[in-house]
């Protein structure tokens, strides 16, 4: 994993209880009505459970006195028993069915909600954090979460309301039971506490060990050929099994803890039963209760004590999973670089007329500007090129332009309006890149061109690919435009890859378009067909080329050249190759003389 994705993920904060269980249940927003009834239901059972013990008393304090009692008021008392149980197991019913409807209410729109907040996040953003990583930290934040949600409903939520019904009827039935009760609560739920807060940094270093394992792996199969060409594969397997090893160790120290204070935990309980049994065993000897009510408070502290035992199991679960949601809410609060000023215009038109006005920008965490106070004008329906050494800003013009990221200072004018004033995504329907390395999906051809146009018919998607002198090795794939082009195209060569890539590009119909180098790493015959094909498809639209190939730039009507983020000088392929001393008639030079690659 890359050094500014460590650094993102050390400052990433660790949310407090507070924050925590508020930014949780706004995330939950949609199924607070069903978390309410389920919650009511809840009450209405815990009422319940506390009637059975109580008939269960009366009935025994009245076989005490068996022979001054009616024997119908004892099979009464059983009915209602039965009567009471049954009850019960059907609102358990309804309780469950409503608990799993909300379970899978919640897997459904927190996987859509991820979705949604990666697509919408700015390229930057994308930019700085690991594939897997992201990958990971969703699956198992949503997986936490489901946890939670299911321990809350199932088990939590039951135990709190039993446990608010059971202490007051312990301390009705006799309160020096109850208070006993009190003297040994609080120890356990201070061990509980703090044998939790110690192991945190643990399971916080696990959860980020997690996603550094899974970017890793990632990145070894993304990058396979060359794992595989450099012979690196032993190397991978270790470095990843470092990763593993760790997390292995951290979890080893996690369990061995917490086994260790379950044992605590439990001495405490059991100490506290005894306690409530020599109590009632020694208030009955003495007269001072009945046996119903010994077995009535015992039967209530038993409720209680197991009631306080899960709750702290419970407690235990929610700090291991609480590192790998505080992360996944972390993202979801995660603010786009990028964003819409109140009451954006959506363009109906634009025609190209591009002009940046002393526009500044710095990467995060960059030590040097990537643009210095750049201007340059650019007219609507014109080819531009922009050149200039390797590091120049080239790129970043495109993505100041595209507005994946905003200028540190100046303006980014189209048509003469700040593109801030526009809606980003209707103002990107305008714009069309063809990059270096064209994003291939795991699909058809005829699903990759149509990417950008998904509404486009079967004819337009041929007339693109024709343009893009693309259909002549489409029709000798094996089945033509349904032919599926593997994971990154890995089943078609680079000069095919672009190609589709500019098939696309022409099918989005664009006021401007950008080739960002998109023909640096092809063959000569594969850089032809693109030539070709680009003349046919600058016509009527702002065309900007990014190239260090200067062959293929002669016919611009502009050429800007860019240097250590500044611009050198700009002006037609004439004019630029005559300037003695000039940075391009240098380049140009070079590259006749075959000193730097074309």
């Amino acid at each position: 994993m890359n050094e500014n994705s460590d650094k993102t993920k050390e400052m990433e904060p660790s949310l407090s209880w507070r924050l925590f269980w508020r930014e949780l249940w706004r995330l939950l927003s949609p199924d607070h009505r069903l978390i309410n009834y389920i919650l009511a239901i809840t009450v209405l059972g815990a009422v319940f459970d506390l009637a059975k013990p109580y008939i269960l008393k009366i009935l025994i304090d009245n076989l005490y006195n068996f022979q001054s009692i009616d024997l119908s008021f004892l099979l009464w008392l059983i009915v209602l028993y039965l009567g009471s149980g049954q009850v019960r197991s059907l609102i358990q019913y309804f309780n469950d069915r409503a608990i799993l409807k909300l379970l899978v209410k919640i897997e459904y729109h927190l996987g859509l909600k991820a979705q949604d907040k990666l697509l919408n996040l700015s390229l930057g953003y994308h930019e700085r954090e690991n594939t897997g990583a992201k990958i990971v930290k969703i699956e198992r934040g949503v997986d936490r979460i489901s946890t939670l949600i299911n321990n809350i409903s199932w088990e939590v939520a039951p135990t709190l309301v039993q446990l608010a019904f059971t202490i007051p009827a312990l301390f009705w039935a006799d309160w020096r039971i109850g208070i006993s009760f009190l003297i040994f609560t609080p120890l356990f739920i201070f061990v509980t506490y703090w044998s939790n807060q110690k192991m945190y940094p643990v399971r916080k270093e696990i959860y980020k060990s997690y996603e550094t394992a899974s970017g890793k792996m990632a990145q070894s199969i993304i990058n396979i050929n060359a794992v595989q060409s450099f012979v690196q594969e032993e190397r991978e397997f270790n470095e990843f099994s470092d990763i593993k090893a760790g997390i292995r160790d951290n979890e080893n120290k996690q369990w061995g803890w917490m086994m260790k204070i379950g044992l605590g935990r439990n001495i405490i309980v059991d100490i506290g039963r005894a306690a409530v049994l020599f109590l009632g065993v020694y208030f009955v000897y003495h007269g001072e209760i009945s046996v119903g009510t010994l077995i009535f408070a015992f039967t209530l502290s038993e409720m209680a004590y197991s009631s306080i035992y899960r709750l702290s199991r419970f407690y235990d679960r929610m700090e291991e999973g609480r590192a790998g949601v505080n992360r996944l809410l972390t993202l979801f609060n995660a603010e786009s670089e990028v964003k819409n000023e109140e009451g954006a215009i959506i363009p109906e038109k634009i025609e190209g007329k591009i002009e940046f006005k002393d526009v500044s920008f710095q990467y995060r965490e960059a030590k040097v500007m990537a643009l210095d106070r750049v201007s340059f004008k650019i007219s609507a329906g014109t080819t531009v090129a922009l050149v200039g050494p390797s590091g120049g800003g080239k790129t970043t013009v495109a993505r100041l332009l595209y507005r994946h990221y905003d200028p540190t200072s100046g303006k980014v004018m189209v048509d003469d309006k700040d593109i801030k004033s526009f809606d980003f995504n209707a103002y990107r329907r305008f714009l069309a890149i063809v990059p270096q390395e064209v994003e291939i999906f795991d699909v058809s051809v005829r699903d990759n061109i149509a990417y950008a146009n998904p509404a486009a018919s079967l004819a337009e998607i041929e007339a693109a690919a024709r343009i893009a002198n693309a259909e002549e090795f489409i029709l000798k794939l094996d089945k033509g435009y349904d032919t599926l082009v593997g994971e990154r195209g890995i089943k078609l060569s680079g000069g095919q890859r672009q190609r589709l890539g500019i098939a696309r590009a022409i099918l989005a119909r664009p006021k401007i378009l950008i080739f960002d180098e998109a023909t640096s790493n092809l063959d000569s015959q594969s850089e032809s067909l693109i030539q070709e094909a680009l003349g046919r498809i600058g016509r009527h639209r702002t065309v900007i080329i990014i190239a260090h190939r200067l062959s293929t730039i002669k016919k611009a009507d502009k050429i800007i050249v860019l240097e250590n983020g500044k611009v050198a000088e700009q002006g037609s392929h004439l004019e630029l190759s005559q300037v003695a001393g000039g940075l391009y008639a240098k380049l140009l030079k070079l590259q006749n003389l075959g000193e730097i690659s074309e």
